[in-house]
């Protein structure tokens, strides 16, 4: 074969040779890029990702202050008891309305009547929501306090009435005169009102005095500005009184005075209330000692 012919041929092989390898290039690529990618271990995963951050703790409510003990609650409110001694009679009808008109209770410490308009009249005091106390069924100094047998027995002789009028003994007792009077000395000696009073309790029953006058018995007809003044100028100041108030025949300017009395009282922040064995009970004998009453 000639040199010339034989030099065409060996381009023309050299040429293939060189799409053939490239061929096989381009295959390698391809197949590199539709390699899957490796699996890696999910240990390595763990080991490369960011610590997971730790759950936050669920907020807890603070606790609720515990309550407050009833003893410990300051109490703001002022309270009058209004009472009445030495009825019921005929001005007790009229003391009656005006409490009914003004919403108010009150509490009666009676003498005995066993009249059939005293029957009444106790019946009534009942049945309008007012308390009852015994007052003694005589309200003589010289019979009650000539012993403590008498004082008991004058005591249980209004009771039985009572019981016959509206139900009930009461055992809320208020002493005539108050239980620090000195007219019982003369009845029954130095010291009878505290062995009365010793009986007495013994005997289950309990007693109140008094921390405002109306000063309605200082004599027979005590002018009606004068009653409304004292009892308006003793409550200032005081958290609980206790009125003494009379609502006997001839008490007439007692009855005039009630209501600018409970006017008066409003206006200073009182409510009403009556009394019983366990309200406010002032008593003298808890004044001069300086001890709490009950």
């Amino acid at each position: 074969m000639r040199r010339k012919e034989v030099r065409p041929l060996l381009l023309l092989l050299t040429a293939a040779a060189c799409l053939l390898l490239m061929g096989g290039c381009k295959e390698n690529v391809v197949q590199e890029e539709t390699r899957a990618p490796a699996t890696v271990s999910p240990a390595l995963i763990q080991q490369a990702a960011p610590a997971a951050t730790a759950p936050r703790p669920t907020p807890t409510p603070a606790p609720s202050p515990p309550p407050v003990p009833a003893s410990t609650i300051p109490t703001t409110g002022r309270t009058a008891y209004l009472t009445f001694d030495d009825g019921p009679s005929d001005h007790t009808d009229r003391i009656l309305d005006i409490l009914k008109q003004d919403d108010v209770r009150a509490t009666f410490f009676v003498n005995g009547n066993a009249t059939p308009e005293g029957i009444r009249l106790y019946r009534r005091i009942a049945a309008e929501g007012h308390a009852i106390g015994n007052h003694t069924y005589s309200h003589s100094y010289a019979r009650i306090y000539a012993s403590v047998q008498a004082y008991k027995a004058d005591t249980e002789k209004l009771n039985d009435l009572l019981e016959r009028a509206v139900g009930f003994r009461p055992d809320m007792l208020r002493f005539p005169g108050g239980s620090n009077n000195r007219l019982a000395d003369k009845a029954g000696g130095k010291g009878i009102m505290r062995r009365i009073i010793g009986s007495m309790e013994a005997e289950g029953y309990s007693y109140v005095d008094w921390n405002v006058s109306s000063t309605d018995a200082a004599q027979a007809v005590q002018p009606t500005a004068e009653i409304v003044g004292a009892v308006l100028g003793s409550s200032r100041g005081k958290r609980q009184i206790i009125v003494l108030m009379h609502d006997a025949a001839g008490k007439t300017t007692t009855v005039e005075a009630l209501p600018a009395i409970i006017d008066g009282l409003k206006n200073q922040g009182f409510r009403f209330d009556k009394l019983s064995r366990h309200s406010f009970a002032f008593r003298f004998a808890d004044a001069r000692t300086g001890a709490t009453p009950p």
